[in-house]
């Protein structure tokens, strides 16, 4: 608490998550209930929350209807995923919910009287030429989305809230972008692409350690602080594609010219797949105690690949 030391909240508090229904949302709002907290989900559509968790109805965009959800919600820490993604196209739709949205929540958590909020942010905000990034560095920004997703982070140093920061790599596990994008694709005749020569450094991360930090960031991460959450060894893109066609069973990605990906998925897109970076999770690991359920890809896409639906 700013002014007061660090407080710790590993009883069960009332916490809010946003992007309940998302793909980060199952595993967090699950990882928030099994450590016994009361877990809302904010969801367009009620009925679309995970189970066990009490849906509340709103919309990063209606600021009206988003204070008044969580004014009569009260929530006592905000946990928020709910965001655009990198592949979006059109920057004024990440403008407008990734910054304006971001700005909408905080006043009505404000309002509400929520002491903590823990947001989601990223790594994944351009070229790091293979540098290994740190929370003292200065991330390269180059996309549409990493500019919002670092304007959020001002807007919540900003605010009166209890700020905690959580940075991911690239996350992956049985659903999302991973299953829609890359399983289904290496498993149709064409097979997915790597974009260029494929060894540019990912630095991953599975769903269900990053819910892990969001947990420990709720219950013990101090006020204004920031975290990178990535595994243990980050690896050349080409592999990442390949150890997961081998977990399916097809053949290898073929390999695409990185202007080609810029013309057909966009620019900022294309960017994001062909970014290097050795992210460090230290800092996350001794001051939250996080421990990576996946340490490495080695376990971690063998574990996705069998969880996947049908």
């Amino acid at each position: 608490l700013r002014g007061s030391g660090l407080r710790c909240y590993r009883r069960g508090v009332r916490v809010l998550v946003t992007g309940a229904s998302g793909f980060l949302g199952g595993p967090a709002c699950a990882e928030l209930g099994a450590r016994g907290h009361e877990v809302l989900g904010l969801v367009r559509r009620p009925g679309s929350e995970p189970p066990g968790t009490a849906a509340v109805a709103g919309d990063l965009t209606d600021g009206d209807a988003l204070a008044a959800a969580l004014a009569e919600a009260s929530p006592e820490a905000v946990v928020h995923l709910a965001a655009e993604i990198g592949s979006q196209r059109d920057p004024s739709k990440i403008e407008e919910v990734n910054v304006n949205g971001m700005r909408r929540l905080l006043d009505a958590s404000a309002a509400a009287g929520v002491r903590r909020f823990v947001f989601a942010s990223t790594v994944v905000t351009g070229d790091a030429h293979g540098a290994v990034l740190t929370e003292e560095d200065a991330l390269p920004v180059e996309t549409a989305y990493g500019a919002s997703k670092q304007e959020g982070e001002r807007l919540l140093r900003e605010s009166p809230l209890e700020g905690i920061v959580i940075r991911p790599g690239h996350i992956y596990g049985p659903g999302g972008w991973y299953a829609d994008e890359f399983v289904a694709r290496l498993r149709q005749p064409g097979r997915f692409a790597c974009v260029g020569r494929g060894d540019n450094l990912w630095d991953m991360v599975r769903d269900v350690d990053v819910a892990a930090a969001l947990a420990d960031a709720v219950e013990s991460a101090p006020p204004g602080s920031t975290y990178h959450c990535v595994d243990d060894q980050p690896l050349p893109q080409y592999e990442f594609l390949a150890l997961t066609a081998r977990e399916l069973g097809v053949g290898p990605p073929r390999r695409i010219p990185a202007f080609v990906a810029r013309l057909v998925a966009g620019k900022d897109p294309a960017a994001a797949v062909l970014r290097s970076a050795r992210t460090s999770n230290a800092k996350l690991r001794r001051e939250l105690s996080w421990t990576p359920r996946f340490p490495t890809v080695a376990t971690g896409v063998p574990d996705a690949i069998a969880g996947l639906p049908g």
